[in-house]
């Protein structure tokens, strides 16, 4: 039975406490756009490294992307999109889920991901959207982002040069699970769907050793009112992670994406789409 009503979710099972560990840094009036486009913002985050060798490695994410060829805009989102990553040239492209609204989209996905810089490593993590798709089961998915270019995650690690990725899988539909060990010397990031899927596997020995958290799935809320913020968040905590930068006392940061894409709902205001460019300095 599912917990979302109206665009909350009243899931019994919360980690209140650690939460609350979580502060906020910036939200949405002082996100740093670095490039506007006339749909697509691109906006960046400075977080610091914790390997010096880490230092100028950019990381560019994306989540929610929702696509519908239905919708006269989603072209355009994505000749935009694809226009600014290309001129990043980011170290790491990473995928938050949500692919499309229906399965027969895919293959315009496929060539809009495999457009992507062949430098760049790819990864992914499922939302609760892929699992909608109940015809596509997980195989089906790797078998997707492989062709795409891009390495799917589902509660696994990947570590590449001087970084440690975790991707989890999707909270509400998915199995949740935190990694058995995490890396002691590289710089360790989790990639989760929703901010309340990091909440949920995030133990102390987690929380100590990770340098970033990466989410989506709060659209920002996507309808955001003045003087009181995100309308909706579909997240356990409400508005405690709806959009933008948030750090512990651990030095750990957690970046909250507005996504690309819209839930069932085809409106945005006061709530532009975005690329978010992570620049470790």
């Amino acid at each position: 039975m599912s917990t979302v009503f109206l665009g909350m979710d009243f899931a019994k099972e919360k980690f209140t406490h650690r939460a609350a560990q979580w502060r906020r840094v910036s939200s949405y009036g002082q996100r740093h756009v670095l490039r506007s486009g006339e749909l697509v913002d691109l906006v960046k985050y400075e977080i610091p490294a914790r390997l010096p060798a880490n230092k100028g490695k950019k990381i560019l994410w994306f989540s929610d992307l929702h696509f519908d060829k239905k919708l006269k805009i989603e072209e355009k989102i994505l000749t935009e999109s694809l226009e600014f990553i290309k001129s990043i040239k980011p170290d790491y492209v990473v995928f938050g889920g949500d692919t499309t609204r229906y399965s027969s989209y895919l293959p315009i996905v496929r060539d809009f991901l495999k457009s992507f810089p062949e430098d760049s490593k790819k990864l992914a993590v499922l939302g609760n959207w892929e699992y909608s798709k109940r015809w596509l089961k997980c195989k089906g998915w790797r078998n997707f982002f492989e062709s795409s270019g891009f390495k799917l995650l589902v509660n696994e690690p990947y570590e590449s040069n001087d970084f440690f990725f975790y991707g989890i899988d999707d909270l509400r539909k998915g199995t949740a699970l935190g990694p058995k060990e995490v890396a002691d010397d590289k710089e360790v990031i989790f990639l989760a769907h929703s901010p309340d899927a990091f909440i949920h596997i995030s133990n102390q020995e987690i929380l100590k050793k990770s340098s970033l958290v990466l989410s989506g799935h709060t659209h920002g809320g996507q309808i955001r009112l003045p003087f009181f913020g995100a309308l909706l968040t579909s997240s356990r905590y409400w508005r405690h992670f709806d959009y933008g930068h948030f750090a512990n006392s651990y030095k750990g940061n957690m970046i909250v994406s507005s996504g690309l894409g819209c839930s069932s709902i085809q409106l945005r205001i006061a709530c532009r789409r975005e690329l978010v460019l992570i620049d470790f300095v």
